[in-house]
Order: C-alpha cells, then structure tokens, then sequence
C-alpha cells in the first residue's frame, strides 16, 4: 500500500496512524484559502507540507473531484459511507473502504470508532500503530474517570454551547452527547433530552437554557463570534449564572472539519482543571494538550490552535 486518500473528512484518522506520507490528495475544507480551516486543524498545523497536496473533493458540500482521483490514482481510498464508497469504485475503478469519523459521545460510537481505527490499521499496515492509538485513548479515559468519580460532593452541571455542526452556531447549538463532560462525570444538561439522533448538534430555546440556567458553560471557539452576537442580541443570556459568576470556559473545537479526538482529549484534561480544581492540580491543560498532540498528529502545536481559536481560557461576556 503505498498511494491512499482519504474522502468524508478520514485524512485526518491517516495522519494519525502515522501514514501521511501515503497521502495524495487532501480536501478542500484541508487547505489553507479559500474557506478551508488549515490552519485550524491540529494535524495539518503539525504537517503543513500536507497543504502541496493536490484538492480530490470539498466534504461540507459531499463533492469528490473523480477526474483528480482517478489523476492520482491511490492503490484504496477511505470513505465515509457506503454510497460514497460504491460511488468512487464505480466512477474510478479505485477500491474504496467506508470508515467511521463522526462522534464518539455514545460507547457505541466510541467502538464503532475504535474498530474503524483497527480496520484502518490493517489496510494503511498500521495495525501496530492503531492499537497503540486504541490504548492511549483508553489510558486518557480511565485517567479523567479515575480523578472524578468519586466527588459526588463537588459534582457539577454544565451546557455547551456554540456547538459547531456545518459551520459556527449560536449558543443554542448544543451537543447532548459531549465527550468530555462524560469523560469527567459531570452532567451534561442537555443529555436530559429525548434526543434519537446522536450524530449532531442540536438546536434547543432560548427559554430552556434560560431555565436550565447552567453553573457552567463551555463554548467551543470557532462559534465564539457566533455566540457573543448571540448574547449581545438577548441581553437575558448576561443574567444566566455561569455568565455572571465567571465560569464560561473556551475550549478548542472538538468539532471542526468532523471530530477532532485529540481536541477532545486535551479539552477534557482542561476542564477537569476548572471543574475539580484540586483533583487536576498536577495537571498543566497547555503542556498536556501539547502531549496529546504530540501522540496523535506528530508535534505540539497547542500554540498554533491557540492563536487560531482562541485556547483554554474563561470567557467574559
């Protein structure tokens, strides 16, 4: 296997088992103009010789550039379901293998995950790689959970809000189903809905957040001009508790360009050291965000994120 590509947002899931010198070809959403997130995206930061790399599709707008495809002819491409898979096979000739790279908020998502980084492993000749990836996400999770779940004293709620899903959201744009808030035991407000569809942010009322009024409010920052001129438009928002008593943190966008697990991670670490103080006091959230991405994609480019999105840090409204 030596030429591979990567459709439905999967590049990502190749720089992290350590293939990228098989990649030829990226997505638009990849580079750095033309509307792309480049230089928002950990493993591209950490690989910008990714950008020479030729544009093979745009996956916000489910488009596969077959012509180039077929141009730079891989030896497999991965893609993100059947349809596309039976699509690139038909109009290319190019075997094509559906992956997962969506949310991993439910367990099943996360093996569902898990699984596809296993399968990925197998056709990339990574096998070794993936479950070394496998053990640390798990190692990280039995870390958070070891260092919270026994302070039922200090337990807390939280909202998240400015969930990103097809672009920057207000702060009504939620996640029920936000990987760290689980990861730390804390509860998710939003996880008291009825929700069937485990894939997206949701959009909830003004009036249920109003009545939720959350002790804390996480925002993730590539909706932050999103959601201060969401506040800005409802003043009521400033009277919330987590807005007046300080406690609204910005955190890295878990989802960007699909869903960054190494964010996720390093995003929980962070938290963990604003919800449970004492539990994470030997834990720096910028030194630990750089270790994680020095396992997933390569380099420390916590600094590079943090002047693209903003980092870690409470946010005043």
């Amino acid at each position: 296997m030596n030429k591979v590509a990567g459709t439905g947002c999967s590049g990502r899931e190749i720089v992290y088992l350590e293939a990228k010198d098989k990649m030829v070809g990226i997505e638009q959403v990849e580079t750095d103009s033309s509307g792309g997130w480049g230089k928002m995206l950990s493993y591209m930061v950490a690989n910008p010789e990714l950008l020479d790399l030729p544009v093979i599709g745009d996956a916000r707008k489910t488009v596969i550039n077959y012509e180039k495809l077929s141009e730079l002819n891989p030896d497999v491409v991965f893609a993100a379901d059947a349809q596309q898979a039976d699509s690139i096979q038909t109009k290319t000739g190019i075997p094509a293998v559906v992956v997962y790279t969506g949310p991993v908020g439910t367990p099943e998502q996360m093996d569902t995950y898990k699984d596809s980084l296993r399968l990925m492993g197998k056709v990339l000749d990574k096998e070794k790689r993936a479950e070394e990836l496998i053990d640390y996400i798990n190692s990280c999770e039995e870390d958070l959970n070891k260092r919270t779940r026994d302070s039922s004293s200090e337990k807390t709620s939280a909202y998240v809000g400015g969930q990103a899903y097809r672009g920057s959201q207000g702060l009504t744009s939620t996640n029920p189903f936000y990987p760290p808030l689980d990861m730390l035991n804390v509860e998710n407000l939003a996880s008291s809905l009825d929700i069937s569809d485990t894939s997206k942010a949701i959009q909830i009322d003004k009036e249920q957040l109003l009545k939720w009024d959350p002790e804390v409010i996480i925002i993730e920052e590539s909706s932050l001009e999103s959601v201060k001129n969401d506040i800005n438009r409802n003043p009521e928002y400033k009277n919330l508790k987590a807005v007046k008593e300080g406690r609204v943190y910005g955190v890295l966008a878990y989802c960007l360009y699909s869903y960054n697990k190494d964010i996720m991670l390093a995003n929980a670490y962070y938290l963990g050291t604003v919800l449970y103080p004492d539990q994470f006091k030997d834990i720096n959230p910028e030194q630990k965000a750089d270790e994680i991405f020095e396992k997933f994609v390569g380099s420390p480019v916590y600094q590079d994120l943090k002047a693209t999105q903003g980092g870690f840090k409470t946010l005043n409204f």
